[in-house]
């Protein structure tokens, strides 16, 4: 019988040392420390671009009727610059953005082309300014100024110099990559 106490004392023992646990009592304390980040740059964001925050570009040069160019009757002269916009953000500070495009997806060389019904390519230019005197936007990096922290666009000006001989009824179109590099 004596035996029978000692057992039942010993496992009333291990039940209240484990309540004892339970209840909050601890062995020991450690330190260390956590650390907390944030990063925060400098960004340009173009229109169209992977963040589709800020409206894609476009330079339209119109509809234009085969008889009225050939005949020089058109109501819009071709070989006037029109405006483009391509929508550039960047941050405030201390961003000075430079911008290239490439020669697009149809160009042969360096001169840009639409490219229209059965393969027809029409040349046209894109214009760092309102005239051809300003320069050509090629695939060389040229800086831009805009106000940081505000959408602005990037000055863009294209002109067809004259429409091919046989170029044909239809929609013509090109695909220039804009690149910036802050």
């Amino acid at each position: 019988m004596m035996r029978s106490a000692i057992v039942l004392a010993l496992f009333v023992g291990v039940l209240s040392c484990q309540g004892t646990l339970l209840d909050g009592a601890h062995a020991g304390e450690a330190h260390s420390r956590l650390s907390i980040e944030a990063s925060v740059s400098d960004f340009c964001d173009i229109g169209g671009g992977p963040s589709l925050k800020v409206a894609r570009g476009l330079l339209d040069f119109g509809s234009h009727r085969l008889v009225d160019t050939a005949t020089g009757l058109n109501d819009l002269d071709l070989s006037q610059p029109v405006k483009g916009t391509m929508p550039l953000l960047c941050s405030e500070g201390s961003v000075f953005p430079e911008v290239s495009f490439s020669n697009g997806l149809h160009a042969t060389g360096k001169q840009r082309n639409l490219q229209g019904p059965g393969g027809t390519l029409i040349p046209y230019e894109l214009l760092r300014g309102s005239s051809p005197s300003q320069g050509l936007w090629d695939d060389n990096a040229y800086p831009v100024h805009l106000i940081g922290g505000k959408l602005g666009d990037i000055p863009l000006y294209g002109y067809i110099p004259a429409l091919p001989a046989g170029a044909k009824d239809g929609f013509y179109t090109d695909t220039v990559t804009v690149r910036v590099d802050f």
